[in-house]
């Protein structure tokens, strides 16, 4: 039995096994991770087992071996360590707002320090661009929205009067920008046709309206609006009283305090709003250790 799980056929066959799962998950799979299903632990599970049944099989081998095969059983084992013992919660946030509070299902866990968001940021590829789609009599163009703008079709006359970003009404019903970023552009119009004058608001975010009231179909769109980045700038307070500022972004967590904050969303309707995961890893030295063992050993191996 103990040979049998110590093959070197069984190996090879469990790396390609592994192999096959990382290409599914990384090309394929749109769902849950395979790193949570019962058959990747029971991979990950049986490669430990034939890993540390060779080593034993050959326990009077030369001491890089050795380390080589105890090292990778103990990061194998730390990944298991890490699953096991992992925190993950949310931290939703508003701009100016302060919580030490991160909800995971129904459960809201108290963090030792206070996180405030003093303000979020959107970066583009390129500067988006405002477009008119106008389909009049059977032809479509597309036409550049710059404030001020006329447009001339076969049977109408199509001005803009005026361009928003983040399209929003104050207190007064008065149209402001909510913020700077393109979230909800909109188009105020002027449309001639027929003797009648139709003035009104056009969103990108809601192509179809108006579409039975108009003698022309006109949608507002944007171009090259492919957002690169999105960042929070926050101010982390700790128990003590002392604070640090920092920014969080996508590819660029903070780690404090033995937790790790991730930028993880935002709420395209509302600039104010940024959601960041809370991580912590207790199981990490787990895997760390087992780092420990693998570096002597392959350094032992390089100097044979």
């Amino acid at each position: 039995m103990l040979k049998a799980l110590a093959s070197l056929r069984l190996f090879y066959v469990l790396c390609l096994a592994l192999a096959g799962a990382f290409l599914y998950q990384t090309l394929v799979n749109r769902g849950a991770p395979v790193y949570g299903s019962w058959w990747f632990s029971a991979l990950g599970a049986l490669t430990a087992a034939n890993i540390a049944a060779c080593a034993f099989t050959r326990r009077r081998s030369s001491a890089h071996y050795l380390l080589i095969h105890a090292g990778l059983v103990v990061v194998i084992a730390g990944a298991f360590a890490t699953r096991a013992f992992r925190f993950e919660a949310s931290l939703p946030l508003r701009t100016g707002q302060a919580s030490a509070l991160a909800y995971s299902g129904r459960d809201a866990y108290k963090l030792p320090f206070e996180v405030k968001l003093e303000d979020f940021r959107l970066e583009y590829y390129r500067e988006p661009v405002g477009v008119l789609l106008v389909e009049d009599g059977g032809e479509r163009e597309t036409f550049a929205a710059e404030e001020g703008a006329v447009i001339r079709t076969a049977s109408a006359e199509i001005k803009v009067l005026r361009l928003a970003r983040d399209f929003g009404l104050n207190s007064g019903r008065e149209v402001v920008e909510k913020s700077p970023y393109w979230l909800n552009p909109a188009a105020r119009l002027e449309i001639k046709a027929g003797g009648k004058t139709h003035k009104l608001w056009t969103f990108a975010n809601f192509p179809g309206m108006h579409a039975q009231d108009l003698p022309v179909r006109v949608a507002y769109a944007l171009e090259q609006a492919e957002i690169k980045n999105f960042t929070s700038l926050v101010s982390v307070k700790n128990a003590d009283g002392s604070e640090v500022k920092a920014e969080i972004a996508v590819n660029r967590p903070l780690r404090r305090g033995g937790y790790t904050l991730y930028q993880t969303s935002y709420d395209p309707a509302d600039a104010r709003y940024s959601l960041l995961t809370v991580t912590r890893d207790r199981g990490a030295w787990v895997v760390y250790a087992g780092f420990a063992l693998l570096l002597p050993g392959l350094l032992l191996w390089l100097r044979k």
